[in-house]
Formats: structure tokens, C-alpha cells, sequence
């Protein structure tokens, strides 16, 4: 049986809220997440190469993004974190076979 009345409206209220609820938390992960390449990023632009693999390790958690595997692999390099610097390296073409380091804006 449909329920209609003021107990339909308060259902299709709760719904709407559980709803609206999800989606704001959803959304503010995905920012989390590009915040975290964001700083990870300006801390790698800055050298400052032990805070960007923090932030960018953070972002890769569940963003399986090769510029940021690349930026890994490059500040291990950079801090001789050999071991890790080949892994994230190899790790970026298993990701993206056709990745290219000039889709990095990394300047």
C-alpha cells in the first residue's frame, strides 16, 4: 500500500535527507583528496620533497592517478629513496601504458 499523508512526507523527507547527507560527505572527500595533490604538488614545486610524497600518497589512497605516482617516484629520486622511486616509477606505466610527463604541470 502507497503511504500518502503526513507519514509519506516525513518518509520522503528523511529520504531527501539521508540523500542530500551522502552527497555532501562524497563531495567533500573529492576535495580532501585534490587538496591533498594540491599541497602535494606546491610542497614538490617548493623541493620540499618529504611533505609532497606525505600529501601525494594521501591522494593516491584511492586515486589511482599516474602524474601523482610519477611526483612520488620523482621526490623519492630526489631524497635517494631509491627502492621507492623505481616502484612508484613502475607503478605509473601500469597505471596509464600511455602516461607522458608533460601531462604534469609541474613547474
Amino acid at each position: 500500500m502507497p503511504v500518502t499523508g503526513k507519514e509519506g512526507t516525513m518518509k520522503r523527507l528523511f529520504v531527501f535527507f539521508v540523500l542530500s547527507l551522502f552527497l555532501l560527505s562524497a563531495a567533500s572527500i573529492l576535495y580532501a583528496e585534490q587538496d591533498d595533490y594540491q599541497k602535494g604538488l606546491t610542497y614538490y614545486q617548493k623541493h620540499q620533497y618529504k611533505a609532497a610524497i606525505k600529501h601525494l600518497k594521501a591522494y593516491t589512497k584511492n586515486t589511482p592517478d599516474p602524474r601523482a605516482y610519477y611526483l612520488i617516484g620523482y621526490a623519492s629520486y630526489r631524497i635517494k629513496d631509491y627502492a621507492t622511486a623505481k616502484k612508484y616509477f613502475s607503478d605509473v606505466y601500469l597505471i596509464d601504458p600511455e602516461f607522458k610527463v608533460s601531462s604534469i604541470d609541474a613547474e
